[in-house]
């Protein structure tokens, strides 16, 4: 089995107006800063390697912990805004990809943009719906 070269597409539902937003690459760069004025969408670029374990994310947004493989979405100075009060980071683990993926595909999942305070939402965020299939744009 060769390498699959495919695309997640995060939706962050209601996340706060005004905060900029980011996909975060592996060397904590902020990649196409949008600013919130409703949900938002991010399409990470990411390699499936196959592994005796099973198939192993990667590429440059991917990083690593104890838990597992993920990929980060910026909030306000982590994005690259320095005219706010807000340095967050959303955490999204990738352990529940489906099986059977083909290169090309788009693997769209929604997370919640907006903490319980109020601000942008931060830290490990569960998947408000699993990874589904889209047609590629």
């Amino acid at each position: 089995m060769a390498r699959i070269d495919l695309t997640l597409r995060i939706i962050l539902a209601d996340p706060p107006p005004g905060v900029v937003f980011s996909k975060q690459d592996a060397k904590n760069h902020p990649v196409d800063p949008v600013r919130s004025e409703g949900d938002l969408s991010f399409d990470i670029p990411i390699t499936l390697t196959p592994t005796p374990q099973g198939l192993r994310p990667g590429g440059g947004f991917v990083r690593n912990d104890s838990r597992g493989r993920f990929v980060y979405i910026a909030s306000g100075g982590q994005a690259g805004d320095c005219q706010t009060v807000w340095s967050r980071r959303i955490k999204i683990y990738l352990h529940d990809l489906p099986a059977n993926l083909a290169g090309g595909e788009v693997l769209a999942a929604t997370i919640a943009g907006r903490a319980k305070d109020g601000g942008p939402a931060c830290a490990t965020v569960p998947l408000l719906s699993g990874w589904t299939r889209v047609t590629p744009p």
